[in-house]
């Protein structure tokens, strides 16, 4: 392998410098192009199969790994130009640990090392992963600001325990440190990275002469002894000592857990911290507090061991914080708060700070703090080590020196202060996300209601339960309850014998209906619906007397997933540590350069889209792709994909959403493409899984795995039979001389017992003279002599039989064993090299028989293997949480504008590198309308800052580098792209690449010869008024309006033969009603050439359809256009349009109309510009009179 400094590998990193070399590969020091990053990057040529392997397996066991004591993985990538594999790695400013040890360091700071390394190979532990080959030249130690850092490395001979094949590498370890088992290639487990570490800790705290002896000797009580000597002097050694012997037991059995070794350490650590002498001075309140709670009448002996006993609880440890009430008291004293983390208690106490009257600490009371407080200075406090005496009453007897104690409360405070002002913009940020999740919980437990009930009655037809309550609710309450329908659960016997509560809440329905009073102010019975999903037993379980409660178990379920989710993040406990910097600091994250892709799987994509994926693949946190409407986004999450997988083909890749008809998409699209096999599957709920893409649950995705597995196998099967005709044949003729030979020892043991019989019948056949005159003796001989001649015969039948089997002549029994010893001789000569094939052969027979018995196996015992083997994930949003322990290298959130920012934070978190698709100008998150006021009211957040998704936050901030936006359009006619690519996107969406032929109507109508229209209802004046059905509004004229020119784009469509897909939309649920009554969709008689959709604006956000009717609705005195002034929602219904635009509503007051606060009227600019080209062939206005008058004269 040629030397590569100077080269650029990866298309991104320039490689500075050799940092080492071993047998089959180089490590170089790399700087990341256009930044001062550097990295290790681990080379191996593609001629090194073995090596290769290694790498593979360092590569899937780092990117299990997120802990800061194990090298971070960034990525791995194959160069085609010099024909190598690479594996990125953090680069480690630092020291080999036997050096670092060897430098003089304190026996504190080499414990704690020691600490760091137990916690990183407990962490691969955790992740199912034993390393295998731990040492010292496997650990790195890196100075940082606040202390050495421990960094184990080299992965490549690890196992993952949990996967079939586990023995695929061969035995590679290091002798001086590995286990019995591992030298013997027995089965290894974690007890055997528990030896590493214990030869490993003995060698490191050996003196370097006892080393050189252990390396020539090989003999462990070398290192017992000089551990044993080096830490002779340094408090109780021995507990130490002694657990390192037991780690390197040759018995595993003996050898200590990790988490055992640790603690031990960590004693031996604490023994050696240096403990404060402090003076406790307790003041007459404290003193009579403690009294009057424990009863100690006073006695100030009894007062003095208790605190003394308190304060030595812990190890002799305390938490020490300058309280908050500081600033309100003198400032000659040093307030401070004592936490006592093993009772929970807390003292307010001070310090004199006179330098001669520094001596002790006054304790003043015991104070209660609520948990946030006692949690910071859990948290937050000085954690110290003290040797206590305490002193009741006045005058001190003793005194001690407080000043280093002092400066150290100091010292920690500022230190939480710089940590507070860093972390104070990142907290700024998620503060608001939290809130809100807050709020939405408090509005579920205000919500929560418990009823009695004294009797039922279930109606069967119906299927409703009418419940009598015990107390009645008022209709405020009823209603709370019913709009919109609440599930509830109500009391049920519990029939299960091993649980001794007689009944149980089991979730039955929803609350419809209800019976009010005479009065009508209060509602005594409530009707719930039960539906067809209770099974009978559970209804007949429901208790006579009993109570029911509002369920809302689905939606805690949700909020506590987003809640989880954006602490994780918040606080780095998520697969990418970084990406809470990157959110707080969007506009200051790395730039990102473009991966060179040389081939792309879809020929067709252009180049902002190849630009796309070139950037997606490059990202290390977070990228952006804003997909305008028919700009692509699904054909460009196809690509990354596919690239993905043809880069890192051992990747995860989560894809997920808000919708689940985005999710399903994505997988569909993916199942369709022939260049490459990819396993996907999809989680969620049947019901909601479109039926393309239910092919991908789990259970059907197994069962095709196992098909398509069980065909390989029998395709190879076959293949390799064909292939070793002439090794079969000899392999069948020693097969049958092994069944042969089989069958001659059982004959050959027959024929050993029969002999015997024989002989022992000989012998008691001999007949002495003294028994002849005995005719009865003489009798049983006869019949002896003759049994021995009758079994004699069946001797020789079987040997015959088996004599005319071989058609030889068989003249003794002797000459039958060596004829078949030399054809079996024979044979095995004959196949000569091929013994090994035929070897091969049996194994693989024996394999082949194996794997299909797996396969016959239940399916839930292989979902682990399966689960483990798939490349591509597809779930919702908050659907994904249900992969508890699964994580993903790459994390790709389609719609992400349509997600509130802690919904986006849930997949984030699983996955080491986010791509967020969407588009912030189309439909926003769907915010509850009671939290949109309780937040407004109690948190003054505006409606605005609920519906910014994490995507919009993003975008505005991040640099362009780290984002990009799709800037051709193929769904819309160019008339239609160019009117939206300038309202909406300031002309930066292009539609030159449609194709324009197949974007026309082709509808011959004088009045639709164009491709947009607005036909305006502002010439039927009053006749087109809204009408108001609660906070909904419809509009009965323009419904009539858009089925007359329905009729007309029907006739014409008979007319010309055209068959068109229509939708109509609505930005209101009341007018859709409206719409469905009056033009009757499903009337397959009167729309013969017409498929008619009808919807919501959000219903439509991803469809299309070659017509578009979009129904504005408002019309009214008071010129308020409502939530339809809202460009985003304009925006979807103007562009599901492929062919044809139809706007109908009131344009007079559509541009004049009134807009809620700070919001631009959107319908002003798009009047304008119809206009404004109203003469074109573009679009142009009608009137509704037109289209009524037709339907008359018709």
């Amino acid at each position: 392998m040629s030397n590569l400094i100077g080269e650029i590998i990866g298309s991104k990193y320039d490689i500075l410098s050799k940092l080492g070399q071993g047998g089959s590969g180089v490590v170089y020091l790399a700087k990341k192009l256009g930044t001062t990053e550097r990295y290790a990057i681990k080379t191996l040529s593609t001629d090194e199969d073995n090596a290769i392997k290694l790498l593979e397996r360092e590569t899937e066991t780092l990117k299990r790994f997120n802990h800061p004591n194990i090298v971070k993985f960034i990525e791995q990538g194959y160069e085609t130009r010099h024909q190598l594999v690479y594996l990125v790695l953090e680069y480690l400013d630092g020291q080999d640990i036997k050096t670092y040890f060897d430098s003089g360091i304190d026996l504190k700071t080499k414990l704690n090392i020691l600490k760091q390394i137990i916690d990183a190979i407990s962490h691969a532990h955790s992740k199912n992963i034993i390393h295998r080959d731990i040492k010292p030249d496997n650990i790195k130690v890196v100075d940082t600001d606040e202390q050495p850092q421990a960094k184990v490395l080299d992965f490549g001979i690890a196992i993952i325990t949990t996967t079939i094949l586990t023995n695929t590498i061969r035995s590679y370890h290091t002798p001086l440190f590995s286990a019995p088992e591992q030298i013997t290639l027995e089965k290894v487990s974690r007890d055997s990275d528990v030896y590493s570490l214990g030869m490993t800790f003995l060698y490191l705290l050996s003196t370097q002469n006892d080393r050189i002896i252990f390396q020539d000797e090989r003999d462990k009580n070398v290192l017992y002894q000089s551990t044993q000597l080096s830490l002779n002097g340094c408090g109780n050694f021995s507990n130490l000592v002694e657990i390192l012997k037991k780690a390197t037991d040759k018995d595993r059995e003996n050898r200590p857990k990790l988490d055992e070794l640790r603690k031990v350490i960590a004693n031996f650590q604490e023994e050696l911290t240096e403990s404060f002498k402090v003076i406790f001075n307790i003041t007459r309140r404290a003193e009579q507090e403690i009294n009057d709670q424990h009863n100690f009448q006073n006695n100030i002996l009894a007062i003095k061991n208790y605190l003394e006993s308190l304060f030595r609880e812990n190890s002799n440890t305390l938490y020490i914080k300058k309280s908050r009430d500081q600033q309100q008291r003198d400032e000659n004293k040093l307030t401070i708060d004592i936490g006592l983390e093993s009772s929970s208690k807390f003292y307010r106490a001070f310090i004199n700070l006179d330098n001669h009257n520094s001596t002790h600490i006054t304790v003043l009371h015991e104070i209660t703090l609520p948990p946030n407080i006692q949690e910071q200075i859990f948290e937050n406090g000085l954690n110290i080590k003290v040797n206590p005496i305490i002193e009741v009453g006045a005058g001190l007897k003793r005194k001690s020196d407080l000043s280093e104690l002092i400066k150290q409360i100091y010292q920690k405070e500022q230190q939480i202060k710089n940590e507070i002002a860093n972390n104070k913009d990142l907290a700024a940020t998620f503060e608001q996300w939290q809130s809100v999740i807050d709020l939405e919980k408090q509005i579920i437990t205000d919500k929560k209601s418990v009823f009695e009930y004294r009797e039922k009655y279930y109606d069967q037809q119906k299927q409703i339960l009418i419940l009598s309550l015990i107390k009645p609710i008022s209709t405020e309450q009823f209603d709370q309850i019913t709009s919109p329908p609440l599930p509830v659960t109500i009391s049920i016997r519990n029939n299960s014998p091993s649980i001794k509560q007689k009944e149980k809440q089991c979730g039955i329905g929803d609350i419809i209906d209800g019976d009010k009073s005479s009065n009508g102010e209060l509602v005594e019975k409530i009707h719930i619906s039960i539906g067809d999903f209770c099974p009978p037993e559970i209804i007949e379980s429901i208790l006579d007397k009993g109570k029911i409660e509002t369920n809302f178990k689905a939606q805690e379920s949700e909020i506590d997933k987003r809640r989880k989710a954006l602490r994780e993040i918040r606080y780095g406990d998520c697969e990418n540590t970084t990406l809470s910097k990157v959110i707080a600091d969007p506009a200051n994250v790395q730039p990102i350069e473009a991966s060179l892709i040389h081939n792309f799987f879809n020929q067709e994509i252009d180049n902002s889209q190849q630009q796309a994926v070139s950037k997606a693949l490059a990202t290390e946190d977070i990228f952006l792709i804003q997909g305008p409407p028919g700009t692509g986004k699904t054909s460009v999450i196809t690509e990354i994909i596919l690239q993905i997988l043809d880069k890192y083909p051992n990747d995860k890749i989560l894809i997920s959403s808000q919708s689940n008809v985005a999710v399903d998409n994505v997988l569909t699209r993916l199942s369709r493409v022939e260049e490459k096999e990819i396993m996907c599957i999809r989680i969620g709920r049947e019901e909601k899984i479109e039926e393309d893409a239910k092919q991908f649950e789990v259970e059907k995705a197994i069962i095709t795995w196992q098909n398509s597995i069980r065909t390989k196998s029998l395709t190879y099967w076959q293949e390799y039979q064909e292939n070793n005709q002439q090794v079969l044949s000899g392999v069948k003729k020693i097969a049958h001389l092994e069944d042969v030979k089989s069958k001659y020892q059982q004959l050959q043991s027959i024929s050993q017992k029969l002999t015997q019989t024989i002989a022992r019948f000989n012998s008691e056949l001999i007949i002495q003279k003294d028994n002849l005159a005995s005719i009865e003796f003489s009798d049983i001989a006869l019949e002896l002599i003759s049994e021995k001649l009758e079994l004699e015969q069946k001797i020789l039948q079987s040997l015959e039989k088996y004599t005319e089997k071989f058609g030889i002549e068989y003249p003794e029994q002797k000459y039958l064993s060596k004829w078949i010893n030399e054809e079996y001789k024979l044979l095995q000569s004959i196949l000569g090299e091929n013994q090994a094939n035929y070897e091969n052969f049996i194994r693989l027979q024996k394999l082949n028989k194996e794997w299909n018995e797996k396969l016959k196996r239940k399916q839930e015992d292989l979902e682990s293997i399966f689960i483990d083997k798939i490349n591509v994930v597809g779930a919702t949003c908050l659907g994904v949480a249900r992969f508890k322990d699964r994580n993903f290298d790459w994390v790709i959130v389609d719609e992400a504008g349509r997600s509130t920012a802690p919904e986006t934070f849930v997949p984030m978190s699983k996955g080491k590198k986010i791509i967020l698709v969407g588009d912030h100008k189309q439909l926003p998150p769907i915010i509850d309308q009671e939290l949109q006021e309780k937040a407004l009211s109690e948190k003054e957040i505006h409606k605005r800052v609920l519906e910014t998704s994490l995507f919009e936050y993003l975008y505005e901030e991040l640099p362009t580098t780290n984002k990009i936006t799709l800037n051709n359009q193929y769904r819309m006619h160019p008339h239609i792209g160019n009117l939206v690519s300038t309202l909406f996107y300031d002309n930066q969406v292009a539609s030159n690449l449609v194709n324009v032929q197949e974007k026309e109507h082709n509808l011959t109508l004088d009045k639709f010869h164009k491709n947009i229209y607005w036909i305006s209802t502002s010439d039927a004046g009053e006749k087109s008024q809204e009408r108001e059905n609660g906070k909904s509004r419809s509009n009965p004229y323009e419904a009539k309006v858009i089925k007359a020119v329905l009729s007309r784009i029907q006739e014409n469509c008979e007319l010309n033969q055209l068959q068109k897909q229509v939708g109509v939309i609505s930005a209101y649920r009341s007018q859709i009603g409206i719409l469905e009554s009056a033009i009757a969709p499903n009337n397959k008689q009167l729309w013969t050439n017409l498929h008619i959709i009808i919807h919501t604006v959000d219903a439509f956000q991803g469809g299309e359809c070659d017509i578009i009717i979009y129904d504005l609705v408002r019309s009214n005195k008071n010129k308020k256009l409502g939530f339809t002034s809202d460009d985003r929602r304009l925006n979807v219904a103007l562009s599901r349009a492929k062919q044809l635009l139809i706007i109908v509503g009131d344009d007079n007051m559509a541009y004049q109309g009134r807009t809620p606060k700070n919001i631009s009227n959107p319908f002003k600019p798009l009047i304008e510009y119809i206009e404004y080209i109203d003469n074109s062939n573009y679009c142009s206005r009608l009137e509704s009179s037109d289209f009524i008058e037709f339907t008359i004269n018709s």
